[in-house]
């Protein structure tokens, strides 16, 4: 196949020729060693490695619709696990970078925080946007997703005020919260079995979905799955050797820089799917999908990173973060979108979804006064 039209369908039509302005202007000053040219060079490579994790995180939808429908998933519980998972791989992405190529932990610790933070706070709101109707969620994703991960956000926090060395008993402890959560979810998938298996089989959706992308057996669902997510590590190395790049340009420490723009270009994925979700009317799977992510990158985009170094020689990773109050915002903005999914009958109105939005707003507006020192 013509690789012209292969990038052409990735991108597709809206996308494509402002993705070649993109590498063009990254092709061009590229060589140029002076401040301007090197503003727009990273500036250039951030938003085309962040529109390829989303375009990415777009073909990787209808891969895991047909898992789902194949072996009859819940949607809230293949959020959570499928999507969460793959979505996630950005996230894993740059926690390794952090610890192996950088040797700053801290910088994947303040990317997961940051995307933690984006996802709960402007992807909901988002997808309240977008959806038809005020946006209805289950009391269970409610009570089970976002109360399990405010308990690791506690976790986290206790963590890193508590150790400054982090070795393989800290990964276990995470690795086996996430063990905790999936036994959680497979007992939410038995209970939907049961429920399904006693009513008749629903009959596809009368409308047609437009999907560029046709999948015929799972094996080839995988595939796509595993593509899109190398592509998406790929592009959040990218992203992060662009962003620190920026940031040293500008004088702004490379923590702060993962806590907003990394954290928010490797959010793109979670972001795609949830919206999706909230545009076809699967309210829950597109919250679900937040806290799911949020509670994979947490756990698992931390703890294995660790293991490998352990595994590796390294009897522990240093951990110092500096920037400590970032992740007591993430705590409070995660109590804030626990109230606003409770309140109103389990219901996110627009007017709910702006004030998140604002809140977001407001925190990277300080992240970046943190950042001149003003409050250091």
């Amino acid at each position: 196949m013509n690789p012209v039209v292969v990038v052409a369908n990735f991108f597709g039509p809206k996308i494509y020729k402002p993705s070649l302005i993109l590498a063009a202007v990254i092709i061009i000053t590229w060589p140029i060693d002076a401040g301007f040219f090197q503003f727009f060079f990273f500036f250039s490579a951030i938003a085309l490695s962040s529109i390829i994790i989303w375009r990415a995180g777009d073909h990787f939808s209808p891969a895991a619709e047909f898992i789902e429908e194949h072996h009859n998933l819940p949607q809230s519980v293949k959020a959570a696990v499928i999507d969460a998972v793959a979505s996630s791989f950005p996230e894993f992405a740059v926690a390794m970078i952090a610890v192996i190529f950088l040797g700053r932990f801290d910088v994947g610790v303040a990317t997961i925080a940051g995307s933690a933070l984006y996802n709960v706070l402007v992807i909901p709101a988002a997808a309240g946007l977008v959806a038809a109707t005020p946006l209805v969620v289950s009391r269970e994703v409610v009570w089970r997703d976002s109360l399990f991960y405010l308990m690791v956000v506690a976790v986290l926090i206790g963590t890193v005020m508590m150790f400054t060395e982090w070795s393989i008993g800290i990964a276990s402890l995470f690795f086996f919260i996430y063990v905790a959560y999936v036994i959680l979810l497979h007992r939410h998938y038995k209970s939907h079995q049961k429920k399904t298996s006693h009513q008749e089989q629903e009959s596809p959706s009368e409308e047609e979905e437009e999907e560029e992308l046709h999948i015929n057996t799972e094996k080839e669902a995988w595939s796509w799955i595993v593509g899109m997510m190398l592509l998406m590590g790929g592009a959040s190395h990218a992203l992060v050797e662009a962003s620190i790049g920026l940031g040293n340009l500008l004088g702004i420490d490379a923590v702060i820089m993962a806590f907003v723009v990394i954290a928010a270009g490797t959010s793109a994925p979670d972001t795609a799917l949830s919206v999706l979700s909230a545009q076809r009317g699967n309210y829950d799977a597109a919250v679900s999908n937040v806290f799911g992510s949020n509670i994979f990158d947490i756990c698992i985009c931390l703890s294995v990173p660790i293991a490998l170094m352990f595994f590796g020689g390294s009897a522990f990773t240093l951990m110092e973060m500096e920037h400590i109050s970032l992740l007591w915002l993430l705590l409070l903005s995660t109590l804030i979108a626990i109230y606003f999914f409770y309140s109103n009958n389990y219901t996110l109105t627009k007017s709910k979804s702006i004030l998140m939005l604002a809140l977001y707003l407001a925190i990277v507006l300080y992240s970046l006064v943190l950042a001149t020192g003003v409050f250091g």
